[in-house]
């Protein structure tokens, strides 16, 4: 308990020294301090600065109508924040370097009223951090398509076809008219089954609860049904009533469980890391694959790549399929992150005859902004040799 209000007080800290690092940064744009409107905009500075806090808050609270203003404009302050802090330390090294060295005159300036290099140094970050994130937007406002066929030699009775999407992340931002044209997608494809690899939810469940994404739901159509396993988020949120929502309209849930599909195919679904949050404990692969017949296609759905591959290398698995990583975290350059944790945060990639496949995801989370990867629906065949 000590521990986790220490990591409280210390995150809390680190977000006031960037909010004051920022606005220090960015007071060159503001009106003149000591006057009314000085004022006021330090005020409005904090609103929203604190505005994504407040709408979690609130929405944990369950007042979802409120804080829905706030999670919105938040989610994009908070995008706005990270690219503010990287741009601004960027050009504050460059000063500093500057200072020591070559002492350009147009890199000495103060971010005050009066400067006029501080004031057109400020504009010129927002500018650019303004553009970057409409770019973002409209990158994660068009996800493309991937086709992927596979052959294999396992006893299949006939080639099957099958959408993959992961990391939906339904909730406050993205909900009815983001799943309907999910639902559009998928139809299109005509598959024989869907795969959700976790993170269908945003967390909070009841925004989608109280939306109509269960009858949207309803209209895919797909030969042999729709299978999800939970994510983090479902986690974050409550797994058990979000499990509770997808059963009631259709999504065959496996927690730690396997289905067996008419064409001799296996879909084991492994329960996320974060049952950890519910005083569980997953089960091994091996213990999964027990249920498995070897002569038949298997497929893995495990929401977290994994970081080793100790555990799947002797399993007998064909195919198992992640997300999670956003294929870099969402925001550029923060697959720099991803790429440390995961052996293969995004794309493809075989150990023995095993094939792993990463998926960039479908949706985003808080900020509906990808600046790191294009958004993607998975379209795979498999093929018997």
């Amino acid at each position: 308990m000590k521990l986790s209000v220490f990591f409280f007080v210390f995150a809390l800290l680190i977000l006031i020294s960037v909010g004051v690092y920022l606005y220090f940064r960015i007071r060159p744009l503001f009106p003149e301090p000591g006057n009314w409107k000085g004022i006021l905009a330090k005020v409005l500075f904090i609103l929203t600065y604190s505005s994504f806090f407040v709408g979690f808050f609130l929405q944990m609270r369950g007042f979802h109508t409120l804080s829905f203003p706030f999670t919105y404009i938040g989610s994009w302050v908070l995008a706005a924040i990270f690219y503010l802090l990287l741009f601004f330390l960027t050009v504050d090294v460059v000063r500093l370097v500057n200072a020591v060295t070559f002492k350009a005159d147009f890199l000495s300036f103060k971010y005050m009223h009066g400067d006029y290099k501080g004031w057109l140094f400020s504009l010129g970050v927002c500018g650019l951090t303004a553009l970057v994130l409409t770019a973002g937007y409209f990158n994660a406002k068009f996800p493309v398509t991937k086709y992927l066929t596979y052959t294999t030699k396992k006893n299949i009775s006939q080639n099957f076809r099958f959408v993959l999407v992961s990391d939906v992340h339904l909730g406050m931002i993205n909900c009815n008219k983001f799943c309907e044209g999910l639902k559009d997608r998928i139809n299109a494809e005509n598959p024989d089954f869907v795969v959700i690899a976790g993170d269908f939810f945003d967390g909070d469940p009841y925004p989608v609860i109280n939306s109509r994404v269960g009858e949207i739901l309803k209209e895919i159509k797909t030969g042999c049904g729709i299978y999800a396993v939970n994510g983090n988020h479902e986690w974050i949120g409550d797994a058990y009533i979000a499990d509770e929502f997808l059963e009631k309209h259709g999504v065959t849930v496996l927690r730690d469980s396997v289905a067996k599909l008419p064409f001799n195919c296996y879909i084991v679904g492994r329960e996320d890391h974060s049952v950890s949050r519910g005083k569980l404990k997953r089960k091994s692969l091996d213990t999964l694959m027990q249920a498995v017949d070897q002569n038949a296609f298997s497929i893995v759905l495990d929401h977290q790549p994994p970081r080793h591959y100790e555990e799947e290398k002797n399993s007998g698995l064909d195919l198992e399929l992640s997300g999670h990583t956003h294929a870099g975290a969402q925001l550029w350059p923060l697959f720099l992150l991803t790429r440390k944790l995961y052996e293969n945060d995004y794309g493809e990639i075989k150990k023995g005859n095993s094939t792993f496949y990463t998926t960039s995801g479908y949706g985003t989370w808080g900020p509906p902004v990808r600046t790191s990867a294009r958004p993607e629906l998975v379209v795979i065949e498999v093929k018997k040799e």
